[in-house]
């Protein structure tokens, strides 16, 4: 059962990343929770030990967040933006204490936040300046606030010492810079394809990593 559900969430994932493609919105407005909602039902089904209950609510929260930005305009931070920044950043946490109830490994999270060190120090240069362009401080706290509770659950996903799980950890850390960069420094070349592919990826390694 869980395998079929993942194999069809990969499915309707790929078809999401077509739409996105060929800017098919309302097709993308379908299939991007859709894809979701089946990973959730297959974390639901799989054994993920004590982690589990922590891995559904990130999921949830994803979920939330995936309909939030959706809707969110594309040159401000509007209720929509911070209303999905917030449940992604629950959702961080939420997997922060999966990866915890999991178990996680010093040296492996030491690389973790080796990881997240050097990409901050590569981004948060640029990024910054156009958050505060942006929206002012008022802005800034809460994408700071997010990027500490993203860091920390990429730290933390390579700690869990699971391969996929660290992998699916370090691609959502690019999957949520390349979609800051997109909105608050410049818009990159098939940047919106860039971010919902390492989105998808990154739940789903998370999930197949830390199955028992």
């Amino acid at each position: 059962m869980t395998t079929a559900l993942l194999i069809l969430t990969a499915l309707v994932a790929v078809g999401d990343w077509v739409a996105v493609a060929r800017d098919q919105h309302r097709v993308e407005l379908a299939l991007k929770p859709l894809t979701l909602i089946l990973l959730i039902a297959a974390a639901a089904s799989a054994d993920l030990g004590d982690a589990k209950p922590w891995v559904i609510a990130a999921l949830v929260l994803g979920l939330i967040g995936d309909i939030a930005l959706m809707f969110a305009a594309q040159d401000t931070a509007d209720a929509a933006f911070i209303g999905g920044l917030s449940a992604f950043l629950l959702g961080h946490v939420a997997y922060a204490v999966a990866f915890l109830r999991h178990g996680v490994q010093g040296l492996q999270f030491a690389g973790g936040v080796l990881i997240v060190s050097g990409v901050a120090a590569l981004l948060l240069p640029k990024l910054i300046p156009g958050v505060r362009a942006a929206g002012g401080s008022q802005l800034l706290g809460p994408v700071l606030g997010y990027v500490g509770a993203l860091g920390l659950m990429t730290a933390l996903a390579v700690g869990t010492g699971s391969a996929l799980t660290a992998v699916g950890g370090v691609l959502f850390l690019a999957s949520d810079g390349t979609l800051a960069w997109q909105r608050f420094v410049r818009v990159l070349p098939h940047g919106r394809v860039t971010v919902i592919i390492t989105y998808h990826l990154a739940q789903i390694l998370i999930v197949i990593g830390l199955m028992q």
